[in-house]
């Protein structure tokens, strides 16, 4: 069972004076609490859960015993008398006196850093006002850009400074409780009522979830008699250094968050599992999951058709998740995440064993990326090596075209899959793809024309090497005062010229996501240096929503069949970028918008061609250029006005937090 947030009846417990679980930061019922985080086998009872450490109490043995209690075999009951406490430590791991909910609220107030240890794991809070401990966790974390997730007390407060549709109140107040990608009300941007660019630098949105424990409420909200004040927002980010998993215990904290937190908000409840928060969006009015972790794992995926055996998939290399299916479901792990660091690989292959022990499957395959290089392919192939089982090799954007298939119960049809990166067949970078899916197989009908990538990964972490490769690639060479919008000096670009016109250390790629980063760096929106995976993407399509009308301008591109495949080239879009007139952000916004429209129209272009060659109206639409909302707004009413019926994720990411369930479907035979 996962997670869930607490309910209104244990809220209203925690803050009534009269009730023996006032205060109380563990308080649950059958409704809410931990579950998954706190299994340690199945099947699920208080004695093979980490509250077995906490015998009951009688009042807590009465409720738990009777069948007309809400805490009726509540496996996570617990109270002041019987259950987990709280403690407070100091950087150096001394417990400090006093009560501890007081002093970590104290401290907030103060301007300092707690890492406070939640359901899932330790997350690091600061008060979200707070501009010199905003800057100060930027620093200390080494996190200059990437947004800040915030925790609310309620919807009314968030309501102050975001837009909530009813349907993201009604995601915020659900028992998963998700952070919500919520648009920020242009006043709370303008009059400097929330310090935006510190808690959001790159976008007009912010990152907000309720209290998901009473902990959490009781950080927000004070007791009688404490002085601090109410906190509106806090900032709950993940606690973890860099690409990291959460910490889950006091000594991972005490190791890895050093220097990073002033306290340490601990508890004696130990977390067996990890679960980050999980991460949705309002995508064309409903909900995506955009990380699917608390709340939603390990919730299973129901198939149309059972598989033919069991099956682990083990994901790709960014965004992880883990999958076991079997029969006519495909159960997902909580967001791994990016297997970057021996931390985070650790954790791969930990959940990769465990989820098949807790479902007490044994995995007859083991499916993994078509990538050799990927870690996740590796241990997967470790794995199988170990069980002796068969590993099936995956392709990645058809494991993206499987996973939206299955979440909809449909077998076939076209999926146009735009992400970064993903290895063809053919050993080259794909991420621009139309596929005609039939079960058994793919045939790939439309792609980009392929473009160096000088320096590899490098040119992902500096965009303007990829705005300098297209147009080599166009044939053009930009004038001084365009590199200097790029902060790249002119022997700089003459090397990666050479690099791509020799093809040294220059891979081809023909991902919709290079292009984003491409146009983001040719208009100036583009840094220098990118610091979190979407960022010169996330820029462009900030500057795209603040265009004002329309301004004329056009992206061109063009069309050609090679071998039976449609290619989009770009060649005449970057010609046209290198005369560009960028010298304001209102010109800027402008081509960004009209970017954002040449890459609808071309995506259209790409399906009405694969409609020539495949009769089917489904179309699915999967990858991580698909989580760009504005993209979303262009192309999908005109496929739907078109009489097409248009798929895209909503219980599982368009991100490759979906590729496991793709890799377990097509591996499981049930596609």
């Amino acid at each position: 069972p996962a997670d869930l947030a607490v309910c209104d009846d244990c809220r209203r417990e925690v803050f009534d004076p009269r009730d023996r679980r006032y205060g109380y930061p563990f308080t649950t019922c059958t409704r809410c609490g931990p579950r998954y985080t706190v299994v340690e086998a199945m099947p699920y009872d208080r004695e093979r859960t980490t509250l077995s450490a906490f015998p009951l109490c009688s009042a807590c043995r009465a409720e738990y015993e009777d069948p007309f209690d809400r805490r009726f075999h509540a496996e996570s009951v617990a109270c002041p008398r019987c259950g987990p406490r709280l403690s407070l430590l100091d950087a150096a791991g001394n417990t400090l006196d006093g009560d501890p909910l007081r002093g970590a609220r104290a401290a907030l107030a103060r301007g300092q850093i707690v890492a406070v240890r939640g359901v899932g794991g330790f997350l690091l809070a600061a008060d979200a006002f707070n501009t010199g401990a905003l800057r100060v966790l930027r620093d200390r974390k080494r996190r200059p850009h990437k947004p800040f997730a915030v925790m609310a007390p309620d919807v009314a407060t968030v309501r102050r400074f975001c837009e909530v549709p009813a349907e993201a109140e009604a995601l915020l107040a659900a028992p998963e409780a998700p952070i919500v990608i919520l648009d920020l009300l242009p006043d709370a941007r303008r009059n400097g009522a929330l310090p935006c660019d510190l808690l959001t630098p790159d976008a007009a949105t912010l990152g907000v979830m309720l209290p998901t424990s009473p902990l959490h409420l009781l950080l927000l909200q004070p007791l009688a008699g404490d002085p601090v004040r109410p906190f509106d927002l806090l900032v709950m980010t993940s606690g973890n250094r860099g690409s990291e998993p959460i910490c889950l215990s006091h000594a991972q904290a005490m190791e890895r968050l050093s220097g990073i937190a002033d306290l340490f908000l601990c508890h004696d409840r130990e977390i067996n599992l990890r679960a980050d928060d999980s991460l949705a969006v309002l995508q064309r009015g409903t909900p995506q999951l955009w990380r699917r972790a608390r709340g939603y794992a390990p919730n299973a995926v129901l198939l149309a058709r059972p598989l033919r055996r069991c099956v682990l998939g083990m994901g790709a290399e960014l965004k992880n998740a883990v999958a076991v299916g079997f029969g006519e479901r495909v159960v997902l792990s909580p967001h791994v995440g990016d297997i970057e660091t021996p931390e985070a690989l650790d954790s791969l292959e930990r959940t990769a064993r465990e989820l098949p022990r807790f479902l007490d499957r044994r995995p007859e395959a083991v499916a993994v990326d078509l990538h050799p290089d990927m870690q996740a392919t590796r241990a997967g192939r470790r794995l199988a090596a170990e069980w002796g089982v068969p590993v099936v090799e995956v392709q990645h954007h058809h494991a993206h075209a499987a996973a939206a298939f299955a979440e909809h119960g449909v077998e076939e049809g076209l999926a146009l899959v735009m992400d970064g990166t993903g290895l063809g067949p053919d050993g080259t970078i794909w991420g621009a793809e139309l596929l005609s899916v039939r079960p058994g197989g793919y045939e790939r009908l439309a792609t980009f024309a392929p473009v160096p990538l000088p320096g590899g990964d490098e040119a992902v972490r500096r965009p303007a090497r990829q705005a300098v490769a297209r147009w080599a690639d166009a044939g053009v060479e930009p004038d001084a005062r365009t590199l200097q919008r790029l902060c790249v000096l002119p022997e700089e670009a003459s090397v990666w010229r050479q690099q791509c016109e020799r093809g040294v250390h220059a891979p081809l790629t023909r991902a919709a996501g290079r292009l984003f980063d491409a146009f983001s760096a040719a208009l100036g929106l583009a840094p220098a240096r990118v610091t979190y995976e979407g960022q010169s993407a996330i820029r462009l399509e900030a500057a795209a929503w603040r265009a004002t009308g329309e301004s004329g301008l056009r992206v061109p591109y063009a069309l050609s069949e090679r071998n039976g495949v449609l290619e989009v080239s770009w060649r005449g879009a970057f010609v046209r970028l290198a005369d560009a007139r960028v010298e304001d952000q209102t010109q800027a916004c402008d081509w960004a918008r009209a970017a954002h429209r040449a890459v609808a129209q071309a995506a259209l272009d790409m399906i009405d061609y694969g409609l020539s060659r495949d009769a089917s109206r489904v179309v699915v639409l999967s990858g991580g250029v698909m989580m760009n909302r504005m993209l979303n707004e262009l192309l999908a009413p005109r496929l739907e006005s078109a009489g097409l019926r248009v798929l895209i994720h909503r219980r599982v990411p368009p991100n490759d937090g979906c590729i496991a369930l793709g890799q377990a479907v097509l591996a499981g035979g049930g596609e």
